[in-house]
C-alpha cells in the first residue's frame, strides 16, 4: 500500500498538485454512489460474492446496512437535489419539459443540469459538496473541482480541463496498472461481445447492441478507473468532501435487467475501486476519513412498451388524441423536440385556468425517457376531458397507469388505472402494492410529483405490479414508485448509527436525511444534547460511557484528540468516564487533551493527575453536557518507581436533581497493571473514604478501566457491592473491548447499584472507533426510578 501511496504522490506532483504535510483536525467525507443498485439487488451480490470487499466490512461491522428511499421521482437528479441541496423532487423525471424556457431538458446535457442546479442554489441550503470535489455526478453542488459530471461534457469545459502533456508524463508513472486496465478493457470487450450475440438471439435490435460495447467498456472500464485514481488522488491531497459515482452496474441493468449476470459482473470491479478507497482513507495522515456508501435508487425489470404493444408510444398516443378538442395538434416525441416557445401556431385555449401555464405552439410533447412520462398539451382542458384522455390512454394505448393533478387540491391526484380510478394517496395501496417497502411515503411523493411546475398536464406511468413497462426499449428501468426502483441501499459507519439525522422518527432515510447528516459531520456541528428528563412512571434515562483513550495516540500512529471527540460524540453521552489522558507532555505535542476535548464536545469536565514530571501530566477526567458537582479527587495508591508502578486514583462527582431526578454519585477510576496493587486499589475505593461513605439509598455509577477480568479478586470484590452492568442486561451477552482492533478481555466496566436498570449495551466496531484507541468504548444506556 505506502508504494501505491507513492505513486499517487508523484502523479500529484506531475498535475500541479500539492500535497499538504501534518495532519488536519477537520473531518474528511467521501461518499460513493453506486448507481442503480437495489437493496434487494446488493444483498444478493454480497451472497452471489460479487461485493467480497463489502461483505467482509460488514461482517466486521465496519458498516451498517440501511434501506435509502429514493423518493419519486426514482432517478438520479431528483435523488442527488435531494442529497446535495436538501430539496425533494429537484425534476419531474430525467427528461422533461421546462416550461420556463419551452426546451426539452435532458439531465445528462451541460445546460440542463446547470440551469436546474441554478433552481436548487435557490430553494436550497449550503451545497454539500462546498469546497470538495465531485466525480460523474448531474451537480457540482458547490464543489471545488469536478469531473465527469453533466456540466463537465461541454466542449468549453472539456478543452479546458485537458492536459496532454502532463497525462503523458501520468501515463508514465502508472505504465502497469494501464496495461491492468487495458487488459481488463479487452477482457470486458469480448463479454460485450458475447453480450451482443446474446442480444441478438433474444432479438435485439442490432445497431443498439453494437453501439452498446463501446460505451459498456468506456462506463465498466474505463470511467470506473478515471474516477478510482482521482479519489485516491483526493486522499492524498487532504480534500474534505469527496462525492463519486460508479455507473457501470446501471448501464448494464439498464440493457440486461437488473438481475441479470452481466449487470452483476459489473460489481466486482466496483468493489475493487471501493476496497482500494477505503484502505486509502483509513492509511492518510493529513486527514481522518469517513466513508459512507449508498445506491441512489433501484431498479425493476421491465418489458419495452414498443415489445408488449406492437407499436411506439408516439404512435399509440397520436390515435389517442385523433380525436376530441387536441384532434388538430400533432403529437411530438420529446426525444426530437429542441424548442417549443416561440412557435408560430396559434394557441388554442379552451379555458382559463390559474394553474400551470399551458405549451405555446402546435404539439402535443411527450417526454418519457423511461418507466415515467410527461405529457405536456398545448391547450388547457376541462377536468373532465383530462380525465377522458387519460382513460384513453388507459383503455386503448394499453399504458398501466395515468395520473391526473388536482388543480383545486395539491394534496390530492387521480390514478387511471385498467382496475379503475384510485384516489391518492388514501388508495395508494391498490396502486403500489400493500408490501411495498416505503408505501405512505411513495403514494405522497406521487401526488407531489404532479404539483411539480415542470410536470405534465398528463403523468403516464409504466408501473403495474408484476410486470411494469418502460417506454424506451429497455429491460431495466427507474423513475417510478415501485418497490424496487425506490428501495436503494445504505452503508453507514456504525458511530453514525446514533445521529438524529438518519434515524427518524418518522419516515424512511431519504437524501435530506444524508444531506442534514453530512454537514453537521462537516461542520462540527454537535446536535443540541438533550438534557436527562423523566420518562413514563418517574423513570430517567442515563447515557453512560467509559473509554481509555490511549492519550489520543490510535493504533495507527496518528495522534487526534479531536478524533477522540468525534467517537464519543455520536453516542451521545450524558456523562464519559474517559482514562490516560494527557495534559502539556511532549509525547502528546504539549496538547491539554481534555481541554480540546471538552472544548470539541462544548462539555463542563475535570480532570484529576495522576503523574506530574514539571509541567507535564497524565491522568483520568470526566466529561458532561450536565451539571455535576466534583466531590472528591484523589490517589488510590501512590506510585512505586521501584517496582515500575504508576500512581492510581478516581475522581467522584455528583450529578445534582434537577437533572436527574435524585443525586447520583459518579466515579472514574483506571486501575493498575499489578494483582496486589489492583487487589488494595479495590479495597481503598469500596472503603470509608469513598463509596463505602455513600448512603445506600443513593444511586452509584461506577466506571473504569480496571486492568481485571470476571476472574479477578479485585472485580470480585467490587461485584459483591454493585453490579456489572454488561451481566445485568438480559439475553446480552458480554463483549470485550480491548484491545480495540481484535478485542478479547473485559477490563472496561460499568458497576451500578441496585437503583438502575440496563436497558441497553454499545461498544461501536466501527473504523473511527477501532483505531483511535486501543481500547474500545463501552457504552451503557441505564433507566433509573426517581426519588419518590
Amino acid at each position: 500500500m505506502r508504494r501505491k501511496l507513492s505513486r499517487t504522490h508523484w502523479a500529484a506532483r506531475l498535475l500541479g498538485v500539492s500535497v499538504p504535510k501534518g495532519h488536519n483536525p477537520s473531518p474528511g467525507l467521501i461518499m460513493i454512489q453506486i448507481d442503480g443498485l437495489s437493496r434487494p439487488q446488493f444483498e444478493k451480490a454480497l451472497a452471489d460474492k460479487n461485493l467480497p470487499h463489502l461483505a467482509r466490512a460488514l461482517r466486521r461491522r465496519q458498516f451498517h446496512l440501511h434501506s435509502f428511499y429514493s423518493g419519486v421521482p426514482s432517478t438520479t437528479p431528483a435523488v442527488q437535489g435531494e442529497l446535495f441541496y436538501g430539496v425533494r423532487a429537484a425534476v419531474p423525471a430525467f427528461q422533461f419539459l421546462h416550461r420556463e424556457s419551452g426546451e426539452v431538458f435532458r439531465m445528462y446535457d451541460a445546460k440542463s443540469s446547470e440551469v436546474i442546479e441554478g433552481r436548487l442554489r435557490q430553494k436550497g441550503g449550503p451545497p454539500l459538496l462546498e469546497g470538495g470535489h465531485t466525480y460523474s455526478n448531474i451537480y457540482q453542488a458547490g464543489s471545488a473541482g469536478s469531473w465527469y459530471c453533466s456540466q463537465d461534457l461541454s466542449p468549453a469545459v472539456m478543452w479546458r480541463k485537458a492536459r496532454p502533456l502532463k497525462w503523458l508524463l501520468l501515463s508514465m508513472v502508472y505504465i502497469v496498472k494501464i496495461l491492468r486496465v487495458l487488459s481488463l478493457a479487452v477482457i470486458e470487450f469480448f463479454l460485450a461481445f458475447i453480450d451482443c450475440v446474446r442480444g441478438l438471439f433474444e432479438r435485439q435490435n442490432l445497431l443498439r447492441e453494437l453501439l452498446f460495447i463501446p460505451a459498456r467498456v468506456g462506463i465498466c472500464i474505463m470511467l470506473r478507473e478515471f474516477i478510482r485514481f482521482r479519489v485516491l488522488l483526493d486522499i492524498e491531497r487532504g480534500v474534505r468532501v469527496i462525492h463519486a459515482n460508479f455507473l457501470g452496474y446501471d448501464e448494464q441493468a439498464h440493457r440486461r435487467g437488473p438481475d441479470s449476470a452481466f449487470a452483476h459482473w459489473t460489481l466486482k470491479g466496483i468493489d475493487d475501486a471501493i476496497r482500494d478507497i477505503q484502505r486509502a482513507a483509513i492509511r492518510s495522515d493529513y486527514r481522518d476519513f469517513e466513508l459512507i456508501i449508498y445506491s441512489d435508487h433501484g431498479q425493476e425489470r421491465t418489458t419495452p412498451y414498443e415489445t408488449e404493444n406492437g407499436r411506439t408510444l408516439e404512435e399509440a398516443l397520436r390515435e389517442v388524441f385523433a380525436g376530441g378538442p387536441l384532434a388538430e395538434f400533432a403529437v411530438v416525441d420529446a426525444g426530437g423536440a429542441q424548442k417549443v416557445v416561440g412557435a408560430t401556431n396559434r394557441r388554442k385555449k379552451l379555458r382559463a385556468t390559474s394553474g400551470p401555464q399551458p405549451v405555446h405552439g402546435k404539439e402535443i410533447i411527450v417526454a418519457a425517457m423511461g418507466p415515467v412520462g410527461h405529457v405536456y398539451l398545448p391547450a388547457v382542458l376541462p377536468a373532465d376531458e383530462l380525465r377522458r384522455y387519460a382513460t384513453a390512454l388507459v383503455e386503448k394505448a394499453n399504458i398501466p397507469c395515468v395520473l391526473i393533478p388536482d388543480s383545486d387540491d395539491s394534496e390530492k391526484a387521480t390514478a387511471i388505472t385498467p382496475a379503475g380510478v384510485l384516489e391518492l394517496p388514501e388508495q395508494a395501496d391498490r396502486l403500489l402494492g400493500g408490501d411495498h417497502p416505503f408505501l405512505a411515503d411513495a403514494g405522497n411523493d406521487l401526488v407531489a410529483l404532479g404539483s411539480h411546475p415542470d410536470a405534465g398536464d398528463l403523468i403516464i406511468s409504466g408501473w403495474r405490479t408484476g410486470s411494469p413497462i418502460s417506454f424506451p426499449a429497455e429491460n431495466g428501468a427507474h423513475g417510478g414508485p415501485g418497490s424496487q426502483e425506490t428501495h436503494g441501499f445504505l452503508l453507514l459507519p456504525e458511530h453514525f448509527e446514533h445521529e438524529p439525522a438518519v434515524n427518524p422518527q418518522h419516515g424512511p432515510i431519504r437524501g435530506e436525511n444524508l444531506y442534514q447528516l453530512g454537514g453537521e459531520y462537516l461542520d462540527g456541528k454537535r446536535p443540541v444534547a438533550k438534557p436527562v428528563r423523566p420518562v413514563r412512571g418517574g423513570k430517567t434515562i442515563l447515557r453512560v460511557m467509559t473509554y481509555n483513550i490511549h492519550s489520543c495516540i490510535g493504533i495507527d500512529g496518528k495522534l487526534s484528540p479531536e478524533r477522540v471527540a468525534r467517537v464519543i460524540n455520536r453516542f451521545h453521552p450524558d456523562i464519559i468516564a474517559v482514562q490516560e489522558v494527557d495534559a502539556h507532555r511532549l509525547r502528546s505535542a504539549e496538547h491539554d487533551q481534555a481541554e480540546l476535548i471538552a472544548a470539541h464536545l462544548e462539555f463542563r469536565h475535570v480532570f484529576h493527575s495522576m503523574l506530574e514530571e514539571e509541567k507535564e501530566k497524565y491522568g483520568i477526567a470526566v466529561f458532561s453536557p450536565l451539571p455535576f458537582e466534583p466531590v472528591k479527587t484523589g490517589l488510590l495508591t501512590k506510585a512505586e518507581p521501584s517496582r515500575l508502578r504508576e500512581a492510581r486514583g478516581a475522581i467522584w462527582v455528583k450529578l445534582g436533581r434537577e437533572e436527574t431526578g435524585r443525586d447520583v454519585h459518579f466515579i472514574n477510576t483506571h486501575f493498575g497493571l499489578g494483582r496486589d496493587e489492583r487487589n488494595r486499589q479495590a479495597a481503598a475505593l469500596l472503603g470509608k473514604e469513598w463509596l463505602g461513605s455513600i448512603p445506600e439509598d443513593e444511586p452509584v455509577i461506577l466506571c473504569g478501566d480496571f486492568n481485571s477480568t470476571r476472574r479477578s479478586v479485585a472485580w470480585k470484590r467490587i461485584s459483591e457491592r454493585y453490579r456489572d452492568a454488561q451481566l445485568s442486561l438480559p439475553q446480552h451477552r458480554p463483549r470485550p473491548t480491548f484491545p480495540s482492533m481484535r478485542p478479547l478481555t473485559r477490563l472496561d466496566h460499568v458497576f451500578i447499584s441496585r437503583h438502575f436498570k440496563v436497558r441497553g449495551i454499545t461498544i461501536p466496531g466501527g473504523h473511527s472507533a477501532v483505531v483511535a484507541s486501543d481500547h474500545l468504548p463501552l457504552c451503557v444506556e441505564l433507566e433509573m426510578e426517581a426519588q419518590g
